[in-house]
């Protein structure tokens, strides 16, 4: 067995190197598809397969809250929601809160640290299994709320970096926003904290107790303040549908008992895997789906191939089984060959592989959690060699049963000479591969029309030279609302007067791209009996032509002074979308809107024009998952949020003017840390950056889909040519022109192109529409993309068919049939 096996292997090599051409097209091929889907299969398994590395992380869940009329939950809840939540469930073995990524202040030193805390409820250490390396953790004392006490546990790499790892640091005081800590414990070097996962390395943590006195803020007593995230670890046998069960019944209590503020609101539970990468799930499958069909596409151009390649070779399989080969015989030999096409294809597939895989990871788009490294370890290099053994039966088993089906006497007779393609499966092979690339290619076209759409609607402002900083004003010198006033109109005058800089204006509370705080308000006099009345609008905090620095014009109305400070009525610009919902056809300027949660009116003084501060299209919910862009903006001197962002207009390169910057800052304040330095430029790509991705792939996609198809139907019709010379030589005889012979090659391709066009546009028609919530600014079955496509993919066949029914027109009728 082995002896015969290792003879047809011999014979299938040398056979295949007779063709090197067919050899080329079939591993190319097939390498290009192994390849695609290794690589995409490395990204599957490290997101949906690898385990999420925290103790018990199938029951652990992420806890978080919903505006009304956003049913996906992903925000934060309030303090007193989270204590009524803890004393009323019981589906979980323990729930805790924290309020994460907080930039603090450690003084004492020859400079200002900034230091990253999170503050954390009791149960937080045991739910992630967190052990202490030195000292001990929190105590339910030092805990509770109100009260609490000011201590810290250190992360050990901060202590490492920042004490240089002494062995007597627990007891030590340290100085955060002007208040002194005692220092309880040293964590764990091998303990992961909840969100380092996303974002840089914690340095301490701190009791949520004593987060109101450290970060001058009433959130644990305030339930419109929702600023705090959760954690939970489900019960043995409770399931995720049943804890969320409980959790609504939770919300409907709390609404009943508190209207004003949870009304509408509802709790959420998702797993670890949805919370970290929940994002990626659909572009990573819609990926995935593209890859197949690049790998189906090769399979069935390989397979065309082999079909042409065996009408070559009726005459041997006729000698082969005149001499006592069976059927069986002969399809293993075919077999064999097309193992050989594969394990070549799946060799060459997996170097490719490797450097896509490199590059996806190197590549810094893709917002992945930290615990995820993309790789080719054991897992993916097995997918890699089962797809090869999958694609032998893909493509080589019609070939091996159509030609181990052998007339003997029609063999010999046909031996050499042929047909205009009459076999019906090489015909059917070029329908599927037209259709499953135009089917590809649609969806191509419209991922990248929807990042075009992405990346070219106007935001509203200028971008250009223009550097972002971040600073936190909330230690005990910024304790009043005057004081963090007063530093930020001494910031502004004292920045904007520098040599470089053209204006500066001061933001807050959010990122100027990335607004996170919302208000929620209705026009003064309009009824709001449910939470749905009320507009949902991003808030900013903004000094006095702060807009106009930034290139946001003011339609109507006026600018805000710095006169419009705490004594005065509360003011507001609002922009267009705003204007348009609140008081459609007329004019806001004087009117007054209901701010919820203040449960106050602001008179509106001015109306800017639309912008958009809010840039991620999330692929998970879709391009209108946080509602139409509408903001409202309040005058920095009655909003003094601690949060601020300074952002500068340089007059060149906003680099130079970096020293002069952070200068002019501590030269109003020593002691305050200046952090996350960007040009906004830079933001703006970091927030677009994954759909960058799914267009970019999309697009590789799309060109191997072309090439592929190109290359089938090329390849088939070359082939095909060549075992007809004699045919083509009698017809030219007999009369035809050489342009009958171009118009019979072209008619026999073109006819089946346009079959496989029309089914794949049905196909495409109705599969599209899976990507709509992946679709920004276009429609699933968008026109123009559908007519571009399809114009694309006849003028690729057309070529393909062009270029070898041009050579057949040449033939020589003399010298062909000489040679036959």
């Amino acid at each position: 067995m082995m002896q015969t096996l290792w003879q047809d292997l011999r014979y299938g090599a040398r056979m295949l190197m007779k063709r090197p051409g067919f050899a080329l097209i079939a591993v190319g091929a097939l390498s290009l598809g192994i390849g695609a889907n290794t690589a995409i299969f490395s990204v599957v398994e490290a997101i949906f397969l690898r385990p999420v590395p925290f103790r018990d992380a199938e029951r652990l869940v992420y806890l978080t809250s919903s505006f009304p009329g956003n049913t996906h939950g992903g925000d934060n809840f309030s303090y007193p929601d989270f204590q009524d939540l803890q004393s009323q469930q019981s589906s979980f073995e323990a729930v805790a809160a924290y309020q994460d990524w907080i930039a603090v202040a450690m003084t004492g030193g020859q400079e200002p640290v900034r230091v990253i805390a999170n503050f954390t409820s009791e149960s937080y250490f045991d739910l992630l299994g967190a052990r202490a390396q030195l000292g001990r953790l929190f105590t339910p004392e030092e805990n509770r709320v109100p009260g609490g006490e000011q201590v810290v546990v250190l992360s050990h790499a901060f202590w490492r970096r920042q004490f240089g790892g002494a062995a007597d640091i627990v007891g030590r005081q340290v100085r955060l926003n002007d208040m002194q800590f005692t220092v309880t414990g040293v964590m764990s070097e091998q303990f992961r904290d909840f969100e380092e996962t996303w974002r840089p390395t914690v340095d301490v943590w701190a009791p949520i107790a004593i987060s109101d006195r450290l970060l001058r803020q009433t959130a644990l007593t305030n339930r419109n303040n929702r600023i705090f995230n959760g954690v939970a670890k489900l019960r043995p046998g409770v399931t995720l549908a049943q804890g969320q069960a409980e959790l609504n019944r939770i919300a409907e209590r709390l609404a009943a008992a508190y209207p004003e503020t949870d009304r509408g609101y509802g709790l959420h539970i998702r797993t670890l895997r949805d919370h970290f990468v929940g994002g990626l799930y659909n572009p990573v499958l819609l990926l995935l789906v593209g890859s197949g069909f690049v790998l189906l596409i090769g399979c069935v151009n390989v397979a065309n191939l082999l079909l042409v390649n065996q009408a070559s070779r009726r005459g041997e399989f006729a000698v082969r089984a005149a001499l006592g080969a069976s059927r069986g015989r002969l399809a293993r030999q075919l077999l064999t060959e097309s193992f050989l096409l594969a394990t070549a294809g799946g060799l060459l597939g997996l170097l490719l592989s490797l450097w896509a895989t490199k590059w996806l990871g190197s590549w810094d788009a893709i917002e992945l959690p930290s615990f995820i490294r993309l790789e080719l370890n054991r897992r993916v290099m097995g997918v890699s060699a089962l797809l090869s053994l999958l694609t032998t039966f893909l493509f080589g088993m019609a070939p091996a049963l159509e030609g181990a089906r052998v007339n003997l006497r029609d063999a010999v007779n046909q031996a050499g000479r042929g047909n205009w393609g009459r076999n019906m499966s090489r015909k059917i092979l070029i329908v599927a591969e037209v259709s499953l690339a135009l089917l590809l290619l649609v969806g191509a076209g419209l991922a990248l029309k929807s990042f075009q759409n992405l990346t070219s609607t106007g935001i509203g402002y200028r971008t250009e030279n223009l550097l972002t900083m971040r600073m936190d004003l909330r230690s005990d010198r910024y304790a009043r609302p005057e004081a963090r006033v007063q530093f930020a109109k001494s910031l502004v005058e004292k920045t904007g007067a520098l040599a470089g800089i053209e204006s500066a204006t001061i933001w807050g509370p959010g990122n100027l791209e990335n607004a996170t705080w919302v208000i929620f308000a209705t026009a003064e006099g309009r009824p709001a009996q449910r939470q749905e009345d009320w507009m949902m609008t991003h808030r900013h905090n903004v000094n006095p032509g702060g807009l106009g620095n930034l290139g946001i014009g003011l339609v109507r109305g006026r600018d805000f002074t710095w006169q419009d400070g705490a004594n005065a009525p509360v003011v507001a610009i609002i922009s267009e979308s705003v204007a348009r919902g609140l008081w459609p056809g007329e004019d806001p300027v004087g009117r007054r809107f209901m701010w919820q949660a203040r449960n106050a009116y602001v008179t509106v003084i001015g109306v800017a024009a639309d912008a958009r501060h809010r840039q991620r299209f999330h692929p998970q919910f879709g391009a209108q998952a946080f509602g139409p862009q509408r903001d409202i903006y309040l005058p920095y001197a009655q909003a003094p949020s601690p949060a601020v962002l300074l952002a500068v207009r340089a007059k060149s390169d906003p680099a130079g003017v970096v020293a002069s910057l952070r200068g002019a800052v501590l030269s109003l304040d020593p002691d305050l840390p200046v952090y996350d330095l960007k040009s906004l430029t830079e933001r703006l790509r970091a927030q677009e950056a994954p759909n960058r991705v799914v267009a970019t792939l999309a697009g590789v996609y799309a060109a191997l889909a072309l090439l592929l198809a190109g290359l089938g139907i090329y390849g088939v019709l070359a082939y095909t040519i060549s075992q007809r010379t004699r045919e083509i030589a009698i017809r030219m005889a007999m009369g035809a022109q050489r342009r009958d012979i171009l118009s019979l090659a072209l008619s026999q391709v073109m006819g089946l192109t346009l079959a496989g066009v029309a089914i794949g546009l049905a196909a495409a028609f109705g599969l599209t529409r899976l990507m709509k919530g992946l679709l920004f600014g276009v429609s699933a079955t968008d026109p123009l993309v559908f007519a571009g496509v399809t114009l694309s993919l006849v003028a690729i066949a057309i070529l393909a068919c062009w270029l070898p029914a041009r050579r057949a027109a040449k033939v020589d009728p003399m010298v062909a049939l000489r040679c036959d």
